[in-house]
């Protein structure tokens, strides 16, 4: 009997044991929605929906991603595998399995792939709860976010999923080189004259669909970063904006009349044409040869083109300032630092680069 209880109580504490270091083990977290949620100590296995896989691959850990959405394999540019520098740096993740669309992510094909969590880079609560209802697995709500007014939200995010998968020292790095860029741009810039001061107009911005000269956005962080007066900072928007992007009709546009006009490439087609008509022909930065292609940048959510522009914008601008700056060594620099790859010349062969229209050579 003494034996027969002996063996019970080793049993019990093997059996104690194996529970207490069992990979299940859970830690719980708040989410940038503000649910709790509970998460494995050991995150190995990761999918990252609507935009968390640019976090993910900033943070080094593509490798820990086991599944993609359709649009990461499909081999187009703006929203396939070429022009987003994190899918641009990462080819191999294209290769991985489907495991849906953005607006439609597959439950079965996502627990098929045996992931510890996953990361939703944009939604809400809702469908957070809905999908982790679904698979049974961890839903993290993050913010793929911008290094404007969701400046914030996007640092909490590289935090919290650099904090999970053991990497706090690679999110504290990312934050540390936004904020130093933002500081030197800011002392760059900020005692400038107000005579001195140019103002500016960013047109052809893409949300939903292409958009002409009339596609623009208020409270753009690249030209905040360098203290630029952008014409529609003031205007009394009516509508809904959609992450700060609006149009605005062709008399308020001649009406603004910016010193200097800069044009996102993924409206270039619609603006060349546009600008080639009488009622654009006569406006201040048309007139004086003030026109610069600009590279996109997915609603500033990819730190290093918007940092890049950012630069290349103050150097337009306020060339005696800028001196000391080639936009090419900068960018490929900052590309290097955030998804491992000097990617500026294979996005200048994509989007054009930052340059001077018409002209076809880059400003060096």
């Amino acid at each position: 009997m003494i034996m027969k209880n002996l063996i019970i109580k080793l049993v019990l504490m093997v059996l104690l044991l194996g529970l207490f270091s069992s990979p299940l083990a859970a830690q719980t977290i708040t989410d940038l929605s503000g649910r709790s949620v509970a998460v494995p100590d050991n995150i190995e296995r990761i999918v990252a929906l609507r935009g968390a896989l640019s976090l993910v691959c900033y943070l080094n850990l593509a490798d820990r991603v086991v599944g993609v959405e359709h649009h990461e394999a499909k081999p187009t540019s703006w929203v396939g595998t070429q022009g987003r520098s994190y899918r641009m740096a990462n080819p191999h993740l294209g290769n991985l399995p489907i495991i849906g669309s953005r607006n439609k992510p597959l439950p079965e094909k996502i627990i098929a792939t045996q992931p510890d969590i996953i990361l939703l880079g944009s939604g809400n609560e809702h469908l957070a709860d809905q999908l982790e209802r679904q698979t049974s697995i961890p839903v993290i709500v993050v913010e793929a976010g911008d290094l404007g007014r969701n400046k914030q939200r996007f640092y909490r995010s590289l935090q919290l999923i650099g904090t999970l998968c053991g990497v706090e020292q690679r999110s504290q790095n990312i934050i540390q080189q936004i904020d130093e860029n933002i500081a030197e741009l800011a002392r760059r810039t900020r005692d400038i004259p107000p005579h001195e001061q140019k103002t500016v107009y960013i047109g052809g911005l893409q949300f939903k669909v292409a958009h002409g000269i009339l596609g623009t956005a208020c409270n753009y962080p690249p030209f905040q970063m360098v203290n630029a007066r952008n014409v529609v900072d003031d205007l009394v928007i009516k509508h809904k904006l959609v992450r700060g992007r609006f149009t605005i009709n062709k008399e308020t546009f001649i009406s603004l009349d910016p010193d200097v006009l800069f044009i996102c490439a993924s409206g270039i087609d619609l603006v060349k044409n546009e600008l080639k008509a009488p009622v654009y022909q006569g406006t201040r930065a048309n007139r004086l040869d003030r026109v610069y292609l600009l590279m996109p940048h997915y609603y500033a959510a990819d730190p290093a083109t918007v940092l890049s522009e950012a630069w290349y914008v103050g150097k337009v601008l306020y060339p005696e300032r800028f001196q000391d700056i080639k936009i090419a060594t900068v960018a490929g620099q900052l590309y290097s630092f955030f998804v491992g790859r000097p990617l500026y010349r294979e996005m200048t062969e994509i989007f054009g680069g930052f340059r001077k229209l018409p002209e076809d050579r880059c400003l060096q």
